[in-house]
């Protein structure tokens, strides 16, 4: 049996929706991938704990953005992480999440200010792969000009 919303739509595909006041709580999900994923992402925010956020990825974890083209490892985003928190302390306000089976998907929004004084301030998506509770893989997708002059690229 197909259960729908009151529109008609199909629940499993239905986006869970939170106003961007509620971003501020650790794990708005009840979906333990969402979860997962949603704790990782929050590792990475300003004040997040990138030691607890890393335990959640797998040792194979591989990460991808659209910014570099390029697979990393779980060490190397953890560099990529630790070198770019110096610069910059991010903000990240949840959208919404899309959680289907071993796949999550979340939009976000991303502010922060450079060491120069400049604003970080961009939508992004992500998407997770999970499995046996870890995080196998990431896949950021982001505004690549904006990234850049994060970077001073």
């Amino acid at each position: 049996m197909l259960v729908t919303d009151d529109s008609g739509f199909p629940l499993s595909l239905t986006a869970h929706y939170l106003p961007r006041h509620y971003c501020d709580v650790m794990t708005p999900f009840d979906a333990p991938n969402a979860e997962l994923a949603w704790m990782f992402l929050q590792s990475l925010s300003e004040g997040g704990d990138l030691d607890e956020g890393f335990a959640l990825l797998s040792d194979d974890f591989s990460y991808w953005s659209l910014f570099t083209r390029e697979s990393y490892d779980k060490e190397a985003l953890r560099r990529v992480t630790d070198r770019r928190k110096q610069s910059v302390e991010l903000t990240i306000d949840l959208l919404r999440c899309i959680n289907e089976g071993e796949t999550v998907v979340v939009e976000a929004y991303a502010t922060g200010t450079n060491s120069n004084g400049e604003q970080y301030d961009t939508p992004f998506v992500c998407i997770f792969e999970t499995s046996d509770g870890l995080i196998i893989s990431m896949r950021e997708y982001s505004d690549t000009r904006a990234y850049a002059k994060l970077l001073g690229g």
